[in-house]
């Protein structure tokens, strides 16, 4: 043995190194679901609705059909001005948002917000109120086949829609202007606290 403090200490045999475990091989990866095309939402949104059924979207699909349907409705009454001009600037707009939501969903996973507020494409795992709403829309057909059910007073009480829709977004303006103003106060609240 070497005892000379001055000598460096002999070298020391390099430990062994520790085994490597094995690891699989990761999974592929799965694609992505193929998004939704844009122009089939366009060619089905010549039929006003469809094109926004086919992307899931299906309160914006029936409330667009249904506008459809009132400014035919109308127009077949007799009422030819301004629905008769109405009907080919309905399907158009309804076309543009078709494409507009399409584009947005594939790059986004969410469609545009609109009158609607937030709307979340439907799933096809179910969803119980859109099957409240078939069920009530399948017995209203079922009582109309059993019952005379007359809705023609509608085509003289359709300005009573814009009302109720210009009253409920007077309603939602308040509603978020109220929000936004306690937030507010909640936030200077707490900046005063110590």
């Amino acid at each position: 043995m070497n005892e000379n403090p001055n000598l460096p200490p002999p070298p020391v045999s390099a430990a062994a190194a520790p085994p490597v475990a094995y690891a699989p091989p990761a999974p592929p990866r799965l694609a992505a679901p193929p998004g939704k095309n844009p122009a089939a939402a366009g060619l089905l949104s010549l039929f006003p609705g469809l094109g926004h059924v086919y992307l899931g979207l299906y309160k914006r699909g029936v409330v667009f059909f249904a506008i459809w349907a009132f400014f035919i409705a109308a127009v077949d009454r007799g009422h030819d001005m301004p629905f008769g001009l109405l009907i080919p600037f309905w399907m158009v707009f309804v076309l543009i948002d078709a494409v507009r939501q399409a584009r947005a969903l594939n790059a986004t996973g969410m469609p545009e917000p609109g009158f609607f507020g937030e709307e979340r494409p439907f799933r096809a795992d179910g969803g119980l109120t859109f099957g409240i709403f078939l069920i009530l829309i399948g017995l209203f057909f079922l009582a109309d086949r059993i019952f005379t059910i007359d809705l023609s007073f509608l085509l003289d009480w359709w300005p009573v829609l814009l009302v109720a829709f210009g009253g409920w977004q007077v309603f939602a303006y308040f509603q978020e202007k109220k929000r936004r103003d306690e937030a507010a106060a909640g936030r200077e609240a707490g900046a005063l606290e110590p």
